[in-house]
């Protein structure tokens, strides 16, 4: 889980630092400038500085610190029984002819396609700066074994999306976190979505509970 996580970290769908030629200024791509034939200049990486005061997600899990602290995180997850494999166990002791679990998943994305959905949201003000914020939900995210999916950069703030499990009371959704700058500290935004259901019987109220008191606790 420790390495699956951290891998996850460095191929979410974060889109490429742009290149330009040093010598005419095109945009390039490769090794040589396809504009005016000039060997390109390997770009020298950015110094990390203080993560801690940072916004940008690939500066912050670049460093040494950060990562060992989400590594740590990845090695306290333990293994949870997801709605699937629940489906699957109690599909195998009842005779209905359809496996549960495999109804399950054309039961789903068909409610989705008639607009059915669940969810929640809520925002609370952290007493830390933006880049310590955006470790502990990176810990947090790996120590309940939720998959980052993605990551949507701004200027001012760091969106993350990462799977919100499925469990014995919904299926499996995703989890929206914003981390914006603030005056002190950080603002964080969190959603949960959950397509194909109508209900989740409290479970992103649970889960947005869960992540708000990782986040406010001492790192």
């Amino acid at each position: 889980m420790q390495r699956d996580f951290l891998s996850s970290l460095d191929s979410a769908n974060q889109p490429p630092a742009a290149r330009y030629c040093s010598h005419c200024g095109a945009s390039a791509e490769n090794k040589f400038c396809s504009s005016c034939g000039q060997p390109l200049a390997a770009s020298p990486a950015a110094p990390v500085g203080d993560w801690r005061q940072l916004i940008c997600f690939e500066e912050v899990v670049r460093a040494p610190e950060a990562r060992a602290r989400i590594q740590a995180g990845a090695a306290r997850s333990r293994k949870r029984l997801s709605g699937e494999e629940f489906l699957a166990m109690a599909g195998s002791v009842m005779s209905i002819g359809v496996p549960l679990d495999k109804l399950a998943g054309v039961v789903q994305p068909l409610y989705a396609s008639w607009g059915v959905k669940t969810g929640k949201e809520q925002r609370q003000r952290v007493h830390a700066p933006p880049g310590e914020t955006l470790v502990r939900v990176l810990c947090s995210l790996a120590e309940r074994g939720q998959e980052l999916q993605q990551v949507q950069q701004a200027d001012d703030a760091c969106t993350l999306v990462a799977t919100f499990p499925s469990d014995l009371l919904a299926l499996e959704g995703r989890l929206l976190v914003t981390v914006e700058r603030a005056a002190e500290g950080s603002q964080v935004l969190a959603a949960t979505k959950i397509e194909g259901q109508a209900f989740d019987w409290g479970k992103s109220r649970r889960g947005l509970e869960r992540l708000f008191t990782d986040l406010q606790r001492a790192a």
